[in-house]
């Protein structure tokens, strides 16, 4: 490709198609977040593995840690144009170089999360049926089978992933809500205990695994950038959607989970966490509402990671698609469809990869639980973390440097408190790798993971430094994205 084609090629007009409003972005936001999910599989670990009853007050943590990156990443986000999202963000404060090292890391890291998930979707699907209708066909198979309808979803316009996802997390919600109320009317308002934010309870056990575990619960909640492209009037929609995310996740987190404590017992909550790591809160449903409706519960689960699934799709489709329209991914990731305005390339490839993925590793022979879907979740976690620290300390690095937004809270103060608390996180879940992978070889797992974040992160930059060299029209064109 000569320079004038390059040239041409990232002064090209793409854009993507959709007419998004503030509801379908939240939904597609709260839906990566999977909030039965994080009910069923986070919320005993939180209580386990973390401060025991004080698990709300670690939600609200996590919501508060989660504003103030926001407030940031808000500001700095109307300063640009494209669905580059932390991309976008980290190239505009540090540079193109880091920037392109976090575009690969978060594609990793997103993709990593969609096979983990996608995994425990079909190993809990094969157990469903199991235990429904007595076939149990073989978790693979079920995992293929959902990455084959995801990538139907995904070639198609981007409303209709915004439907199925509202659907699917009406669903979810309605069914906490329902155990939340039941658990109300049972112990009674005055029964919601304090203790579950008094000081001998946060700081009892672990608090900041506690809270680590609170911050994964709100992954995935920077796609309402990443849907700008798609939104309608995205000066105004992205800021209130964003905001929106973060505020009805962290208080449902925060009311669910002091009704899972209130419903099981203050004193009672950690042995029953530790004892019932897998069904604690599916015994609490079944406790107030019979065994029928826990069967209901583990159908809407799998519908809750199937959605979750759909929406990293779409968030590492947009990966794509952004590198592609700028030529460091092929320009051909930046096709959109004619009929539905969607990258559509780009999510036949994304499809590809998680497809081949998984056979890979199905070859491999690997538990799809204690393995594929654990080593998964926990590599994507700390992946994710580390852009989230880069992307707040671009935001001060920017207004700082640029001196276009003079308000001291949004530039200044909330980016700040939120780089503090990240990377407070980002410690404890290093420090405490090696017990969250778990198994005989989790030391060495745990190194192999440390290593695996910081060369994705280096193969990205690597790329940034070559292209500089070979290519520094295509480097330059970089621009258009910050």
């Amino acid at each position: 490709m000569n320079d004038s084609t390059v040239a041409q090629s990232a002064a090209k007009p793409h854009a993507l198609s959709g007419n998004l409003g503030i509801v379908p972005i939240v939904m597609m936001v709260v839906a990566t977040a999977a909030p039965l999910t994080v009910m069923v599989a986070n919320t005993p670990l939180m209580i386990g593995l973390g401060n025991g009853a004080a698990a709300p007050f670690d939600a609200l943590a996590a919501m508060l840690i989660m504003f103030m990156f926001a407030v940031g990443f808000v500001a700095l986000s109307r300063h640009i144009g494209n669905a580059g999202a932390f991309y976008a963000c980290i190239q505009k404060g540090l540079g193109r170089v880091v920037g392109l090292g976090a575009a690969t890391l978060a594609m990793i890291s997103y993709s990593l999360f969609m096979l983990a998930i996608g995994t425990y979707v079909g190993y809990a699907s094969s157990e469903l049926l199991d235990s429904l209708f007595g076939i149990a066909p073989p978790w693979w198979q079920l995992t293929l089978a959902a990455i084959v309808v995801i990538g139907v979803l995904g070639y198609r316009r981007i409303e209709m992933s915004s439907k199925f996802l509202g659907v699917a997390l009406i669903l979810e919600i309605a069914v906490v809500l329902v155990i939340d109320l039941l658990v109300v009317a049972d112990k009674g308002i005055a029964g919601l205990p304090l203790e579950s934010f008094q000081p001998e309870h946060i700081l009892s056990g672990s608090p900041g695994l506690g809270i680590l575990f609170a911050i994964y619960s709100f992954i995935g909640f920077e796609s309402t950038v990443i849907y700008r492209e798609e939104a309608r009037n995205p000066e105004r929609t992205i800021p209130i959607a964003t905001y929106t995310a973060v505020f009805s996740v962290g208080i449902f987190y925060v009311l669910s989970m002091w009704c899972a404590v209130a419903g099981i017992g203050v004193e009672q909550i950690v042995a029953f966490a530790n004892e019932h790591p897998g069904d604690m809160y599916l015994l609490l449903a079944e406790q107030h509402l019979g065994k029928a409706f826990s069967d209901v519960i583990q159908v809407l689960l799998i519908t809750s990671l199937f959605a979750c699934m759909l929406s990293l799709h779409n968030i590492v489709v947009r990966y794509q698609y952004i590198l592609g329209k700028y030529s460091v991914l092929p320009a051909r990731c930046s096709r959109i469809h004619e009929q539905h305005g969607s990258p559509y390339i780009a999510s036949l490839l994304q499809s590809a990869f998680a497809l081949v993925g998984i056979l890979l590793l199905t070859l491999a022979g690997l538990d799809p639980v204690t393995q594929i879907y654990a080593w998964g979740a926990t590599a994507g976690t700390i992946g994710y973390m580390v852009i989230l620290a880069l992307t707040s300390l671009a935001v001060l690095v920017y207004f700082k440097r640029s001196g276009s937004d003079t308000r001291l809270w949004h530039t200044r103060i909330a980016p700040l408190g939120g780089l503090i608390g990240i990377l407070a996180c980002l410690a404890i879940a290093i420090a405490n790798l090696p017990m969250l992978i778990g198994g005989d070889d989790a030391d060495d797992i745990a190194k192999l993971m440390g290593l695996g974040v910081a060369c994705a992160f280096a193969l990205g930059s690597i790329s940034a430094l070559l292209l500089k060299g070979r290519a520094p029209e295509r480097y330059l064109a970089l621009r258009e994205l910050a």
